[in-house]
C-alpha cells in the first residue's frame, strides 16, 4: 500500500491548489470558445488548457481517494517525504501542460507529413483534436511518465 506524506495542512493545501486550477482552465476554455473566431495559433491556448483540467480532474480524484476514503495519509514529521510529495503533486500540473505541447506538436508534425498539396487540414477539427488527446494526457499523466521511464530501444 502506498502512503502520501502529507499534513492535513498540506492534503488540504493541495486540493485548493488543484481546485484553483480545474477552475480556472475550465473556465478559460470556456471563455475562449465563446469569443468568436479561432485561429490556428489557438491551439497552443486550449490544448495545455485541456490537458491541465484532465490532470486536476484525476489528481482531486486520486487525493480526495488516498486522504478521505482509503486513509493512506501519514502524518510522520518527515520533512524530505512531506516535502516530496507535495512537490510530486504540485508540479504534475506543469508535466501535463509540457505533454499537452507535445501532442500539438506531434500531432502537426503527423499531418505535415501525410498532407498532399490537396489536401488542407481543416484548423477548428485540428483544435478539437488536440483538446481531446491533450485531456487524456494530462488525465494519465503519471501513466505517461511511467511508460517513458520503462521505455527502452532494444537492438
Amino acid at each position: 500500500m502506498r502512503t502520501l506524506y502529507l499534513s492535513n495542512k498540506g492534503c488540504i493545501g493541495i486540493f485548493v491548489y488543484y481546485s484553483i486550477l480545474f477552475i480556472t482552465s475550465v473556465s478559460l476554455v470556456i471563455i475562449y470558445f465563446y469569443q468568436g473566431e479561432i485561429n490556428d495559433s489557438d491551439v497552443y491556448i486550449y490544448a495545455p488548457l485541456s490537458g491541465l483540467f484532465g490532470t486536476c480532474i484525476y489528481y482531486i480524484r486520486k487525493l480526495y481517494k488516498d486522504c478521505f476514503l482509503d486513509d493512506k495519509i501519514s502524518t510522520d514529521k518527515q520533512f524530505l517525504k512531506q516535502s516530496a510529495t507535495m512537490i510530486y503533486f504540485v508540479t504534475r500540473p506543469f508535466f501535463a501542460v509540457a505533454f499537452s505541447f507535445i501532442v500539438v506538436i506531434a500531432l502537426k508534425a503527423g499531418f505535415k507529413i501525410v498532407a498532399t498539396p490537396q489536401s488542407d487540414l481543416n484548423p477548428l477539427n485540428f483544435i478539437y483534436a488536440c483538446i481531446f488527446i491533450s485531456f487524456f494526457c494530462g488525465f494519465r499523466v503519471g501513466t505517461l511518465i511511467t511508460k517513458f521511464e520503462n521505455f527502452e530501444i532494444t537492438k
